[in-house]
């Protein structure tokens, strides 16, 4: 039997696997978003992803794009 990936127990039913990472877990232990599932590493990272996105985007309101330089 295989261990869960979040918990480390036995996965005696229903298992789903991580999108990004593939590693199993039991439905109970994995984060559904958008219809697919997560693992709290992979969900974890991927908030901190996109925090940095939203920063980046803020900080680009309001400012003009450079000319062309030729």
């Amino acid at each position: 039997m295989a261990s869960c990936a979040v918990c480390g127990k036995e996965i005696a039913g229903g298992a789903v696997k991580c999108a990004i990472c593939g590693a199993e877990m039991h439905r109970d232990c994995a984060k559904k978003i958008s219809g697919k599932f997560y693992c709290r590493r992979c969900s974890r990272e991927g908030k901190r992803r996109a925090r940095y996105e939203r920063m980046a985007q803020r900080a680009m309101v309001g400012k003009k794009l450079p000319k062309k330089l030729w």
